[in-house]
């Protein structure tokens, strides 16, 4: 089973309090199937909130529930400290809300009854952000309407793309879907030069091009676990035995797996975007890491690492005798 994500508990602790105040006395049976977790999750998350408040920690700075409401298996707010006013979005995330829905409106536009609600929906959220509703065939982002158009033409797309390490490549894709995480919209295709499914994010696509040859048919990944397989497929594992002193450097990397020993010291294994990724974090983390595997990482850092210092010593050198 995947582990459930921080990001997702804290979106819930911030819309349990405003979910509450709706609904007085609901039962952590209906809160639960509300947020999609178990009675026993929903019930840690009040006690969270229990103790979550404003700065001083004293009792009348917490957010309260009633307790004996609580112990018939029912909430209500007693001290919401403005937590049960709904989370507004920030004009980015309404931005992006919005051009989602711009996006929808152009790939539903053959469904009938589709555009209507979605124009509604596009036309509320453009007078919040205050802004002018364009037509949906007036994008003004030459690789969303070229995305668009390949996926409703069935043709094929050649992509410039910067890939998170800010390297240029240009390939050919027969176009899936676009997809969002919530943050960021993204086309899904299958690579020809890989040939294998990818994810491209559209804000790292730098041109794309409608070309005249048609999308060839693919067999997709259907499941979560091989699309993300496939996207990961180029990515490097390392596992580092940090000090106990390194520790900061789990928190920051975001670890797939971390195992602790009794002497304090701890075994990371952490998955890079690519090799030079791993060996500037390897560097970076200097004298907490006590060793490397695989050993050609280690050995790779080691090599860069010695390379800097003879050039930092020609440095000094030169400075001197000048």
């Amino acid at each position: 089973m995947a582990r459930p994500s921080s990001t997702d508990r804290l979106l819930r602790l911030l819309a349990l309090p405003a979910w509450v105040s709706d609904h007085p006395g609901a039962t952590l049976a209906q809160a639960a199937a509300q947020f999609g977790v178990t009675e026993g999750q929903l019930r840690r998350d009040v006690e969270t909130l229990w103790v979550s408040g404003l700065p001083g920690g004293t009792p009348d700075l917490l957010v309260d529930f009633d307790a004996d409401l609580l112990d018939e298996g029912r909430l209500r707010l007693t001290a919401p400290l403005g937590l049960d006013r709904p989370v507004t979005l920030t004009r980015e995330e309404g931005t992006a809300l919005l051009l989602s829905l711009r996006v929808l409106a152009r790939l539903l536009s053959a469904v009938p009854g589709a555009t209507a609600p979605l124009r509604r929906a596009e036309q509320v959220l453009s007078d919040l952000l205050e802004a002018p509703v364009q037509a949906v065939g007036e994008s003004e982002d030459p690789v969303l309407a070229a995305v668009t158009r390949a996926l409703a033409e069935g043709r094929r797309l050649h992509l410039v793309y910067a890939s998170a390490t800010d390297e240029r490549s240009e390939r050919d894709v027969d176009p899936f879907e676009i997809v969002s995480d919530g943050s960021h919209l993204s086309l899904r295709a299958w690579c020809t030069h890989r040939r294998a499914e990818r994810t491209f994010r559209l804000d790292r696509i730098l041109q794309a091009t409608v070309t005249e040859q048609a999308a060839a048919p693919h067999r997709r990944l259907r499941a979560q676990g091989l699309e993300r397989l496939a996207d990961r497929e180029e990515a490097q594992t390392a596992e580092l035995h940090l000090a106990p002193a390194g520790r900061w450097l789990v928190e920051q990397a975001g670890c797939e797996r971390v195992e602790e020993h009794p002497d304090g010291t701890l075994t990371a294994t952490v998955r890079g975007r690519s090799r030079d990724w791993l060996v500037g974090l390897v560097l970076s983390a200097g004298r907490h890491v006590l060793d490397v595997s695989p050993p050609e990482l280690r050995e790779e850092a080691a090599a860069r690492a010695r390379a800097a210092l003879a050039l930092a010593q020609g440095d000094r050198q030169g400075d001197s005798t000048s």
